[in-house]
């Protein structure tokens, strides 16, 4: 499976394959070093197709860094490959807590009761779940739909985290959506659901330079002792500066 909207887009054809275990252990003496590290990202691809040995390893090495905080996974098993989720590697990742995971819903029709048992196993082994969408055309692109996607995931305790917009991929062109479309979505999803259920919307910016969080225009005007405000539903309003 490729995602298509993704950062690493520019991989589509090269032979997939895993990183041998030296490269890996590069990786490890590399972030051993940089003592300003503390949140590691094991992701690639898609970090729960390794081994339950390998991932094990490695979580176990990097666990072992006293200046690492926080382990993140990146995974879209528990959408697309549930039965991957198994007693065995739940023991595994209990072991090293706090591990966060960020999965890939971007339809509430893919919240289903196999993704809800993977989410429940991953939740009772500690793991702290949390959402990426991608805007799409045809997919999600409809307030109601996002709003219904993101209450389903908070059901099986999963996060919405980010709305990320797509990417400009050569043969993805009818899934590409407009700006204004994503700020439309995050105007009707903030106050008409629960905040929980409200992730940030993400543009990536060209040439590496970062996730830019885009917003609805809240705030009006700058005065030196007030702002003026717009509420989520439509009132203006002064505020004290």
């Amino acid at each position: 499976m490729y995602c298509r909207h993704c950062q690493r887009r520019r991989a589509i054809g090269q032979k997939d394959r895993h990183l041998p275990k030296d490269n890996l252990e590069q990786c490890i003496e590399y972030v051993k070093n940089e003592k300003e590290i503390r949140d590691v990202l094991i992701t690639g691809g898609d970090a729960l197709l390794l081994s339950n040995k390998r991932l094990e390893w490695l979580l176990s090495e990097l666990y072992s860094i006293p200046h690492v905080e926080i382990i993140r996974l990146g995974s879209r098993t528990p959408v697309t490959m549930p039965q991957r989720i198994t007693d065995e590697l739940c023991e595994i990742l209990k072991k090293f807590p706090p591990i966060y995971l960020n999965t890939h819903f971007n339809n509430p029709l893919e919240v289903t009761k196999e993704a809800k048992k993977a989410a429940d196993k991953l939740c009772e082994a500690g793991v702290v779940l949390g959402n990426q969408a991608v805007l799409l055309k045809g997919i999600n692109d409809d307030v109601h739909v996002m709003k219904k996607l993101n209450q389903e995931l908070l059901k099986i305790r999963i996060k919405p985290y980010y709305i990320f917009h797509p990417k400009e991929v050569i043969g993805t062109g009818h899934f590409s959506v407009k700006v204004q479309k994503g700020i439309e979505i995050m105007e009707n999803l903030r106050g008409y659901t629960s905040g929980l259920a409200v992730p940030t919307y993400i543009i990536n910016a060209p040439y590496g330079k970062g996730k830019t969080p885009i917003l609805p225009n809240y705030i009006l005007s700058w005065g030196e002792d007030t702002i003026k405000l717009r509420t989520w539903e439509g009132e203006v309003i002064d505020y004290p500066n």
